[in-house]
């Protein structure tokens, strides 16, 4: 079995990240005591824990993005290598030159 390394990323920032907004939102209302920070750690896992699971299996379940394709597999790459000032035309848009059915 592999280390989770995923898992082991997201799940401390979850945590650190949902602590940090109590710890905030309690010094922004006045508490300045010890007990703000055990709370905070408490609310922090609680929360953060079960979120952080859900977040790190939707990320496994989600299909990575299309890579583009690389510029060497491009045929005008060469010419535009040697002369990166020559003008390139854009590809017709899908409605050009259908103004007229558009009315």
């Amino acid at each position: 079995m592999t280390f989770p390394y995923l898992r082991s990323t997201i799940l401390p920032l979850t945590v650190g990240c949902i602590a940090g907004a109590v710890v905030i939102a309690g010094l922004t209302a006045g508490y300045y005591s010890w007990q703000l920070f055990a709370a905070a750690i408490g609310i922090g896992v609680v929360i953060g824990v079960p979120f952080g699971l859900w977040s790190v299996r939707r990320m496994r379940a989600t299909p990575p993005l299309p890579r583009p394709e690389s510029p060497t597999m491009d045929p005008d790459s060469a010419a535009r290598a040697v002369n990166p000032r020559r003008p390139e035309p854009y590809p017709a848009a899908a409605d050009q030159g259908q103004a007229d059915a558009l009315k």
